[in-house]
């Protein structure tokens, strides 16, 4: 199983497609004058790959494209994953495109949308890949989590940036940041083929089984704890028992067997029977509204009942004014009919008068009407304490109604309280029961038929064999073996480029993340040896060394390996004369010559591997000329010139 590139791509705010194709299996070079965009390469596979930081430098890629993309190939199967552009300002975008079965990429944009997250393009990349489970457990007293290896720790070993290519003190890529280093050695045996699915497995029941056991042991504990103090413990239980109606108050047993046969008998449930009310609270309920509406009904007759009280009194009050307004009046009896003419006269005396008074007729007519309405009253009264009557005897009824009703709510809630201490009794009854239960069955589980230590032991066991399936001296044993290959491998490469200190014993320092000369001084580490020469040819001789046991054992590592500027050392892009290196001295063009020597002969040696380069050199060789897929020089570059610059 390989994954290699087929292409990359990228689109323009417009639509418009700029595709990079590589050959599988084989050397690819893209070569080209600086500020051209062949650095972005690497970046933009590792962005679409789920980085979180887009790293494509600012400029005309930023601000001219819309969406990259990288177009896979996994044992001829096409994968397509492309991922937005975040703009020259943005970190990285969210929106992430996956498609497997794509033999050919779209041409334009239009199609690609969010339809995975990074976590999920993660997973689906380790399932491409054939990364099984697998989880590194940090020593034992280690802060730091267990990891497992995936697509995002694959990637590491095949990517070299043109600043981390010539590093000599990093040698793998994003090495420098925080929490790559460890999780680089954590995840490299597995990569190696050291641990296997196997291991992962027992290793998997070894974690469980400790768990069961720290369970195991733990409840063992407790119930010893709990049996050394039994005698007092189950006194106490016998009290509370007593308390909660679970047993007849007695005299308290003098030996252990008593208490304990006591207690058998207040573990046994008991049936309970709470006071039998249906639907106590709608009940309630119901009377509560019946006492309102009777209230209600109530104030509305008080009301009414006040109405006619004060009808009748004001009727009283009338009668009452009227009858001293009719004695009044009567005198009228005495005025002769000749003043009843002239208002200007005295009726009684005849005497001219300036005011003008009640005519004799006018006085009559009042006397008249005042005793017109003296009737009515009468004739009203008898009714008014007719209809006062009948509002009484309704109020006293309703009255009645209401106290009958104030006293079933208060047998409701009489009733209510005591089936609630019933409850709670019951609920008292059965902590105590639960209590004395888990005594009694803590109290067997150390009993001489208990199955507790059995099965203690059983699981000690159990782990005592997996310990030795899973024997990390075992694992070193397979790691040592890995690395030892790769030494091989890493030995013979830098012989061939002729790097200082190659023809010592070399070695993969996983520990320190190095490349290690076993000298007969000492070991001496990559930082410790000189010249940038070194630095790049140890970093490509140690990721060949990876990739060829990578290839052999299978692993689920991708086959392609990514290196920006590896020629930086002899031939730097301030000096670039066309890709010309017959500028240079000997030494110079003989290191570069064999350096790329080396990579052709690499990948014809593996055909699963493809080695992908960008670079300012130009070998007239034709191996050299064959592996160009790229050449950008002359105006001609990653990003076209007509595309808009946003």
């Amino acid at each position: 199983m390989t994954l290699q590139i087929r292409a990359i791509s990228i689109y323009s705010k417009e639509g418009e497609r700029r595709e990079v194709e590589f050959r599988l299996g084989a050397l690819n070079i893209v070569t080209g004058a600086s500020k051209t965009g062949k650095s972005a390469l690497l970046d933009i596979v590792d962005y679409c790959w789920g980085r979180n930081e887009c790293t494509v430098a600012e400029g005309e890629i930023r601000r001219s494209v819309s969406w990259f993309a990288v177009h896979f190939d996994r044992d001829g199967e096409g994968i397509l994953v492309a991922r937005k552009n975040p703009g020259p300002a943005g970190r990285a975008s969210d929106e992430i495109y996956f498609a497997r079965g794509i033999e050919i990429l779209p041409a334009d944009p239009s199609g690609f949308h969010k339809n995975i997250t990074a976590d999920g393009l993660k997973a689906q990349l380790s399932a491409t890949l054939g990364i099984s489970e697998n989880i590194h457990v940090p020593e034992e007293g280690a802060t730091r989590q267990p990891l497992e290896a995936s697509s995002r720790h694959a990637i590491l070993f095949c990517l070299q940036a043109q600043d981390e290519i010539a590093n000599r003190r990093f040698l793998f890529h994003r090495q420098g940041e925080q929490f790559f280093p460890q999780a680089i050695r954590d995840s490299i045996p597995y990569f190696l083929g050291a641990v296997d699915e196997e291991h992962f497995l027992a290793l998997k029941r070894y974690q469980d089984a400790r768990t069961r056991l720290r369970r195991l042991e733990r409840e063992f504990a407790e119930v010893q704890s709990i049996a050394h103090s039994a005698t007092g413990a189950a006194r106490a239980l016998l009290q509370e028992a007593w308390r909660a109606g679970l047993l007849p108050v007695g005299p308290e047993p003098e030996d252990a067997d008593g208490v304990l046969t006591l207690l058998r008998q207040a573990a046994v449930p008991q049936p309970t029977q709470f006071s039998q009310i249906d639907d106590p609270q709608a009940d309630l309920t119901a009377l509560d509204d019946r006492r309102r509406l009777l209230l209600r009904r109530l104030q509305d007759l008080r009301e009414e009942i006040g109405d006619v009280e004060r009808l009748s009194r004001e009727a009283t009050e009338f009668e009452g004014e009227a009858r001293e307004q009719e004695a009044r009046l009567t005198s009228i009896g005495l005025i002769t009919a000749e003043g009843d003419g002239d208002s200007h006269m005295c009726p009684l005396c005849e005497s001219q008068l300036a005011i003008p008074v009640p005519t004799v007729e006018e006085i009559r007519a009042s006397l008249s009407n005042l005793q017109t309405q003296l009737r009515s009253v009468r004739r009203d009264a008898p009714r008014l304490q007719e209809r006062l009557a009948i509002l009484e005897a309704q109020r006293s009824d309703l009255s009645e109604q209401l106290r009958s009703v104030q006293g079933d709510i208060a047998k409701r809630i009489e009733d209510n309280e005591r089936l609630r201490l019933e409850q709670h009794q019951f609920a008292e009854q059965a902590r105590v029961v639960g209590r004395i239960t888990y005594y009694l069955e803590n109290l067997r589980a150390v009993s001489a038929g208990s199955d507790l230590p059995r099965k203690i032991d059983q699981l000690r066991a159990e782990i005592e064999e997996l310990q030795r399936a899973i024997d990390d001296d075992a694992a070193q044993e397979r790691l040592l073996t890995a690395l030892n290959l790769v030494g091989r491998d890493l030995t013979a490469f830098a012989t061939e480029l002729g790097l200082e200190h190659g023809a010592n014993p070399l070695r993969l320092d996983i520990k320190h993340l190095t490349v290690v000369a076993d000298t007969d001084d000492g070991p001496l580490a990559l930082a410790q040896m000189g010249s940038g020469e070194n630095w790049v040819g140890y970093h490509v001789a140690a990721h060949l060394s990876l990739h060829r046991l990578f290839r052999r054992r299978g692993r689920p590592v991708p086959g392609f390996l990514m290196l920006d500027q590896p020629s930086q050392a002899h031939y730097p892009p301030e000096r670039d004369q066309e890709g010309k290196i017959d500028s240079l001295d000997d030494e110079d063009q003989a290191a570069v010559h064999e350096l790329f020597a080396l990579l052709s002969r690499y990948c014809s040696e593996l055909s699963n591997m493809q080695v992908i380069i960008a670079d300012h050199v130009e070998l007239l060789d034709d191996w050299f000329r064959e592996a160009i897929v790229q050449r950008w020089r002359d105006g001609i570059a990653l990003v076209p010139a007509s595309w808009p610059r946003g």
